[in-house]
C-alpha cells in the first residue's frame, strides 16, 4: 500500500521494540525480555504523550536505536550477537 502523498486519513508509526515475553519468538520465559504488560503500557503512554509522533521506542530499546548515533553501534552488535 502506497501512502505518501495521499490524503489516506492513515498515520504510519514505526514501533522499535525490545526482546518482550511473548510466545511469538518463544521468549515467554526469557527474563532478559521485557513482560508484555510493561512493553504495551509504555508504548501506548508514549503514544499518548505525542499522537503525531513518527517512530515510538520504549526505555529498554533506546540504547539500540541510538546506537550507531552515540558510538556504541560495535559494542551493542556484540553484545546482542552473544544472546
Amino acid at each position: 500500500m502506497q501512502l505518501a502523498g495521499a490524503d489516506a486519513g492513515v498515520q504510519v508509526i514505526e514501533v522499535a521494540p525490545p526482546g518482550v515475553r511473548t510466545t511469538l519468538l518463544g521468549q515467554q520465559d526469557d527474563e532478559n525480555s521485557m513482560p508484555l504488560d510493561d512493553f504495551l503500557t509504555e508504548t501506548l503512554d508514549l503514544l499518548r504523550e505525542n499522537p503525531d509522533a513518527k517512530e515510538l521506542v520504549v526505555e529498554r530499546a533506546r540504547f539500540v536505536r541510538d546506537a550507531e548515533a552515540n558510538g556504541t553501534y560495535d559494542n551493542v552488535l556484540a553484545m546482542l550477537s552473544g544472546v
